[in-house]
């Protein structure tokens, strides 16, 4: 059986597959940088498409871009507690 929904999980599934890929990072998930990493993607030759049929190259491409967004400072880190 495939995951569950929940309702604190974004609507769209480009939003939803970024917030797993970042899952663990210590990172705020703001749609508003997921938007900015997303055009990015796309003017990069990044294919949804492909990515949720599985490619291996355009997820990697898209691991890059978020990787490169949090090394950047354009994917918010997460506030340090304590």
């Amino acid at each position: 059986m495939g995951k569950v929904l929940d309702p604190s999980d974004p609507a769209r599934a480009d939003y939803r597959l970024i917030k797993d890929l970042l899952e663990g990072k210590k990172v705020q998930n703001l749609p508003h940088e997921y938007d900015h990493a997303i055009a990015v993607f796309g003017k990069l030759g990044g294919s949804w498409e492909k990515v949720f049929k599985g490619s291996v190259r355009h997820t990697k491409l898209l691991k890059n871009i978020l990787k490169a967004g949090i090394k950047n400072g354009w994917i918010s880190k997460a506030p340090k507690w304590g």
